[in-house]
């Protein structure tokens, strides 16, 4: 008479075949377990990726130090030289009456307000950009009409008003009696100064 366990079930006669069935499965398909404290060699995306979030770290990095990223630095920088460009020709020709000139100057102006809003932190170059477009845009001070005023207003117009001719042509006049301490070379000066803090494009 056959030995009943507890319970009264028989013992699986498939029991001793299970675990070396398994095994053998995994050598018929070569896939034997690795040696312990063998480690697997990263694949090339893992580097790749690994790479990328360095550079992004570094991008950060760079942002933090100067309030602004890179890309939107080299336009910022870009873009201060092309007024650059403009006041020089403030200084040597007067413009009071020339719609497309200083049309040109205002959307470039508009472009520098907007530049402005680009810087993420209060730094340093935040703030000295800041006074540079203070120094334009309150210029002359305790005008009710100072200069930045028309850059904004009078924007794509055709025709421009007396007191911003006036204004530009007393600008251009101040620049030929005294050079070296006018208005102009002043801005400029503060352009330079701005620039030089930038990343140039390469």
């Amino acid at each position: 008479m056959p030995y009943n366990p507890i319970g009264g079930r028989s013992p699986d006669p498939y029991d001793r075949y299970r675990v070396e069935g398994i095994e053998a499965d995994k050598q018929s398909k070569g896939e034997a377990p690795a040696p312990f404290g063998e480690a697997k060699q990263p694949s090339y995306k893992l580097v790749a990726y690994l790479l990328y979030l360095f550079h992004q770290f570094l991008h950060l990095f760079e942002e933090t130090e100067k309030g602004i990223p890179a890309s939107a630095e080299q336009e910022v920088r870009d873009n201060l030289l092309l007024i650059k460009e403009a006041i020089e020709v403030l200084k040597r020709e007067d413009r009071s009456q020339d719609a497309p000139f200083l049309n040109r100057l205002s959307i470039l102006w508009h472009k520098t307000l907007e530049d402005s809003l680009r810087f993420r932190k209060e730094t340093p170059l935040a703030i000295e950009f800041r006074s540079f477009i203070k120094a334009i845009d309150s210029y002359p001070e305790a005008e009710e009409y100072p200069f930045g005023y028309y850059l904004i207003e009078y924007a794509g117009q055709k025709w421009l008003p007396f007191p911003y001719m006036e204004l530009v042509q007393k600008i251009h006049d101040q620049h030929q009696k005294n050079p070296g301490s006018s208005t102009l070379t002043r801005w400029t000066e503060m352009i330079d100064g701005l620039a030089k803090k930038m990343q140039p494009r390469d």
